[in-house]
């Protein structure tokens, strides 16, 4: 293992801020060049520093609670960017990725028949039942393929990539709608925001022309 290979060994196991791991990284690279360029061969070093799972687990022991929530969020939003393809797929798509690759729009009700308030006032209804998490009545209001596909632990995965602790529900933005129709497959789509106390978070909402939800987006 050469000096490079050690300082990102001990960097993945750091529990910390990004910035806290940065500083903590670039102070241990120093050190390294600062006894390397005084004459110390490299092995001499890595034995005299240690283990790269020991220099990160004693770095570990001295952050304080709020570094390693930190450290937490920094790794969970890193495991939702290397994820981030499967949760468009599971939870922004839902089973309907095909019509999402070239959506021709149209007025909102032209191609569904769907009122548009209709839309939006079922739109509502979908978000205030996922921030209730009642999902079985979220299946009740999705056509058949949704109604399989929809999981708390898919919408959960989405929220995480989004954000921690939105906060109580405030009130909605304004509401946008149109219709999409792409390999033949046509839908209602409702774009709003919802503000939380901590969080505003974008929704489109999904409807085939019987108001039956077939498609959750949010971020």
């Amino acid at each position: 293992m050469n000096e490079k290979a050690y300082a990102k060994a001990v960097a993945k196991r750091l529990a910390c801020s990004k910035a806290r791991r940065d500083e903590f990284v670039h102070d241990l690279e120093s050190d390294i060049s600062s006894a390397l360029a005084a004459g110390e061969a490299w092995e001499q070093v890595e034995a005299r520093m240690g283990d790269p799972r020991e220099v990160a687990r004693e770095f570990n022991e001295g952050l304080s609670e709020g570094e390693l929530a930190a450290g937490r969020k920094r790794r969970r939003l890193r495991a939702a960017g290397v994820a981030a393809v499967a949760v468009v797929v599971v939870v922004a798509v839902l089973a309907a990725a095909a019509w999402w690759v070239f959506p021709k729009a149209t007025s909102p009700g032209a191609a569904t028949g769907l009122d548009e308030q209709a839309a939006v006032e079922r739109a509502q209804e979908v978000v205030t039942l996922l921030d209730a998490d009642d999902f079985d009545a979220l299946r009740a209001l999705s056509d058949e393929t949704m109604a399989k596909v929809l999981s708390k632990e898919g919408i959960d995965q989405a929220r995480a990539a989004v954000g921690e602790n939105w906060g109580a529900f405030v009130s909605f933005g304004k509401a946008y709608v149109s219709d999409l129709t792409q390999g033949g497959v046509t839908g209602t789509v409702v774009r709003m925001a919802a503000v939380y106390e901590n969080a505003t978070v974008v929704y489109q909402i999904s409807l085939n022309s019987d108001a039956q939800l077939i498609g959750i987006y949010f971020g």
